[in-house]
């Protein structure tokens, strides 16, 4: 069974995701828009995973056999590309075959709006009801409807719209990178020769098991490219994961940078490029830290869902989720080789004095931290163990419980002394996220150790 996410569908390669579900899927599509958006037409993209350009392709038939023009990326692009690239070409929607960020087992597909911006909830909601209405329609008669697009130049023009190249050049940073065989591939590599400068950059090349390793940057996988950096005495690190949303990133000693303290410094350094005319939204796992930062800046961020509900601008849109950063005046997306050139620009800034630069993100992070982990677990275990969450929080927290807040399928715990636990359960793939925010210092590790061990015992 056909089972959609907020955001797309996902699943095992060759069990729920397979060629016949796929072009299931692809004619619901085709029957949508063609309800919606007759003679608009789809941008269609596609990672570095088993079966992605042919997954893709049998998508194409489907959607040319129903009369809607494709544009196609004819290589592997990071998601953000595809955002790019269905904005350019008033496309009625963006298709992205991808596993994101999963193990090399999944494949699946996510969404785009003309905008850019990832498709809603009730917009997967609507495309649901259109599953299964006809037999997928596929045909190789109607190619004079494909057409293949690359939009690198596109891509690198725009980033430097956004960001201060001239800066980066006179610093002259030497850079290396870790593509990690996703999406990214060349492209980092090609863009810093675009900016003229130098750097080594490894695991361009497709490989879609991912080493066996599930595409994100920890610290198993970012030790290459620490060692590399050290080696070659490089001024930064960067580290991409499968679909060129996150970034990882390491200090020329080798040092793997949190997540969220880069995230910090990269905003840090939009805002003092870029100004504060900007409308800044959070959600319920952003980092608390975000919230440090802006009131240092004297902002104030609002609930990401005011942004549909106020109609407001996207490109003054800056959003901070659990994911990390979107800068709507660039792409209204994640983007991690944007991210990455920002946070090397904010480097520049310092004259690539790493000590220097340190100093300046613990000031601004105020040294918070915010842990993640995934497990999986199923939903009879996870309900059961929702009845008795509190009590056990309560029982291996040395803070006491001061509210708890839910929001659909979402619980954030927050504790007495500032931190919060935050729990997201996913039906469709069984997992559960969990998220803690704490100070640096306050055991998050070991918290998280034993509350795994609670959730995943069956003695119930």
């Amino acid at each position: 069974m056909i089972t959609f996410s907020e955001t797309g569908w996902h699943g095992v390669i060759s069990d729920e995701i397979g060629f016949e579900t796929i072009s299931i899927v692809a004619q619901a599509v085709a029957d949508c828009l063609n309800d919606e958006f007759p003679s608009d037409p789809v941008v269609l993209a596609y990672d570095t995973r088993f079966l992605s350009r042919e997954y893709a392709w049998s998508i194409q038939r489907v959607l040319t056999a129903n009369r809607i023009k494709v544009f196609m990326h004819k290589k592997p692009v990071p998601t953000s590309f595809l955002s790019m690239s269905v904005s350019s070409c008033n496309a009625a929607l963006g298709i992205m075959v991808t596993g994101e960020g999963r193990p090399a087992r999944y494949s699946g597909l996510i969404f785009r709006f003309p905008s850019g911006c990832p498709v809603s909830g009730e917009w997967m909601d609507r495309l649901f009801h259109y599953l299964y209405r006809r037999y997928p329609r596929s045909s190789e008669d109607s190619r004079h409807l494909l057409q293949y697009i690359d939009y690198f130049s596109e891509y690198a023009a725009e980033l430097a719209k956004n960001v201060d190249v001239e800066s980066i050049r006179k610093a002259n940073p030497y850079i290396t990178s870790d593509s990690f065989f996703g999406s990214v591939g060349t492209y980092m590599q090609d863009l810093m020769k675009f900016m003229g400068l130098e750097g080594i950059h490894i695991r361009t090349k497709p490989n879609p098991g991912f080493m066996d390793c599930v595409p994100q940057p920890n610290e198993r996988n970012m030790s290459p490219v620490s060692r590399l950096t050290v080696q070659k005495n490089g001024d930064i690190g960067l580290f991409f994961n499968g679909d060129g949303s996150v970034m990882g990133a390491v200090s020329p000693q080798g040092q793997i940078i949190r997540n969220e303290w880069a995230m910090a410094v990269i905003l840090d350094e939009w805002l003092q490029f870029k100004g504060k005319d900007f409308d800044f939204y959070t959600e319920i796992f952003t980092p608390e830290l975000a919230h440090l930062l802006l009131k240092h800046h004297g902002l104030e961020a609002l609930p990401l869902h005011k942004l549909k509900e106020r109609n407001r601008p996207l490109d003054k849109a800056v959003i901070w989720d659990r994911k990390g950063l979107r800068f709507g005046s660039f792409l209204p997306d994640w983007d991690a080789i944007f991210q990455g050139t920002l946070l090397l620009q904010a480097l520049c800034r310092y004259d690539l004095n790493w000590q220097r630069f340190s100093k300046h993100m613990e000031v601004l992070t105020a040294k918070k931290i915010q842990e993640q982990k995934l497990i999986n677990i199923d939903v009879d275990l996870w309900e059961e163990k929702k009845k008795s969450l509190l009590e056990r929080v309560e029982e291996i927290t040395p803070a006491g419980l001061d509210q708890v807040i839910e929001q659909g399928r979402e619980i954030k715990l927050v504790l007495q002394d500032a931190g919060w636990l935050g729990f997201h359960y996913n039906e469709c793939e069984k997992n559960l996220f969990l998220y803690y925010d704490a100070e640096l210092g306050q055991y998050a590790e070991n918290l998280l150790v034993q509350l795994i061990g609670w959730l995943t015992a069956e003695d119930l």
